[in-house]
């Protein structure tokens, strides 16, 4: 139920269909009644809007996917919010990073939620926005990459209208900017996870959906490069940056999960690594710190194809890898299909190490596509950790950010921003429920 209103002797109830492909539709029906059965219909039915948003700010970018941005909103989303009463704050972006500009500052106590109106970026940009607020009110140290950071109570809205809306396809199965407004007003909430990317003593970001090292942050880069392309840029570049793909020498450090952090169940899609249980005592397991190449990590895949058991310790991997990443949206596998999953107690990382071009593309084609063996190759490792370091061997990293040699730049690929490392080593942590989605997880 969105709205009721009375008038004498009649009610106005607007109310949210949902239709088989998990879009949604507002009807309306209207009734009639003497004047005391309408009255105590409308209280009862009133009763049920507590908690419902009733003062948002709005954060529109007209120049997401498209450049619809502001028609998006104006043809669907601001009759809706009218309808509702919603007490509406409305900003038009102007340039980048201008949304963790105007949460520094901004009276959060005046609002029930914020709504970006564009693509996965516009969001990633009002989350960092808002995650360093709260950090910056609660006196926790942004800088410091082991910090365990207070989650934000502030809900945040994603009417889409981006190239990808990656994001709100998860969350309602669909793109449909209508379905997305109505969400927002029906006021239902989803906890998700994020990580925090640290490099010499300095936080680089927080990233809501993937971080990708290594090919993934050459790719973006690369697509840096021709902005003027638009959106298609991401479906072309990527494929010179594959036929010119580097190999990183580099340390990988996975720090175990805690007990209760441990999932009681589950088989995640992909396989895992890791030794066999009952291999050495817990009590030594907790001592004892393993150090593996790639090579030998490889085998194990082989061994434990079939198996998910967790790092019991913490373990090191060296080696010359195409790739590292990791997403806070976890996929799994669910009815022999790949779903979201916005609450995992864990963070899974993969390496991709040495294979043919042919391979690599296959692979990465599968990713693209969901396909449940997506990362079921022995080329790709599988971790399930709370965080990872990863250090580059015999490398010098250009930190004057001129130098024209690639082979001494490295990137960074935070939610679709490409970061240049100005050091050797980064820090990446997991933060579980940091932040809330408007919405209803579409399962």
């Amino acid at each position: 139920m969105l709205k009721v209103t009375k008038k004498d002797g009649n009610l106005t109830v607007y109310y949210v269909e949902k239709k088989k492909n998990k879009t949604l539709n507002m009807k309306m029906i209207s009734l009639n009644a003497d004047f005391e059965d309408i009255q105590n219909l409308y209280c009862d039915l009133d009763a049920k809007f507590k908690g419902r948003p009733k003062s948002l700010l709005v954060i529109i970018n007209p120049n997401a996917g498209k450049k619809k941005g502001i028609k998006v909103y104006k043809k669907i989303a601001d009759s809706l919010f009218q309808l509702c009463d919603i007490k509406l704050d409305i900003i038009v972006t102007n340039r980048q990073n201008e949304p963790t500009e105007i949460l520094k500052n901004y009276d959060l106590s005046k609002i029930d939620g914020i709504v970006t109106v564009g693509g996965d970026g516009l969001y990633c940009e009002c989350m960092n926005g808002l995650v360093k607020r709260i950090q910056q009110d609660n006196s926790v140290n942004l800088d410091n990459h082991n910090a365990d950071i207070v989650s934000s109570a502030l809900p945040i809205g994603i009417i889409p209208a981006g190239s990808g809306d990656v994001i709100v396809q998860y969350l309602h199965g669909t793109r449909c900017p209508r379905t997305a407004v109505m969400h927002i007003l029906l006021g239902n909430h989803v906890d998700s996870n994020i990580v925090s990317v640290h490099a010499g003593r300095h936080l680089l970001s927080y990233s809501a959906l993937v971080l990708g090292f290594g090919l993934f942050g050459d790719m973006m880069h690369d697509c840096e490069k021709f902005r003027w392309m638009g959106p298609s840029r991401y479906n072309i570049i990527p494929l010179g940056s594959m036929l010119k793909r580097r190999e990183f020498d580099v340390e990988v450090e996975y720090y175990p999960l805690t007990q209760n952090e441990k999932p009681k169940q589950a088989r995640l899609y992909g396989r895992q690594v890791s030794l066999p249980n009952g291999s050495v005592s817990q009590s030594k397991l907790q001592r004892k710190q393993r150090t593996k190449s790639s090579s030998d990590l490889q085998k194990e895949n082989s061994v434990n194809e079939d198996k998910t058991i967790l790092f019991p310790d913490l373990v090191k991997e060296e080696g010359r890898i195409y790739a590292v990443d990791s997403h806070a949206i976890m996929m799994k596998e669910k009815s022999g299909r790949m779903m979201p999953h916005f609450g995992q107690n864990s963070l899974m990382v993969y390496t991709t190490h040495k294979c043919t071009l042919p391979d690599h593309v296959s692979q990465l084609t599968k990713v693209k596509n969901e396909k449940l063996d997506c990362y079921d190759y022995k080329f790709v490792n599988k971790h399930e950790v709370s965080g990872y370091r990863v250090k580059l061997l015999n490398a010098t990293v250009n930190t004057a950010g001129n130098n024209k040699d690639l082979q001494k730049d490295y990137y960074i690929n935070c939610d679709g921003e490409c970061i240049r490392l100005k050091e050797p080593v980064f820090n990446v942590k997991l933060h579980k429920n940091a932040v809330k989605f408007f919405g209803d997880f579409a399962d």
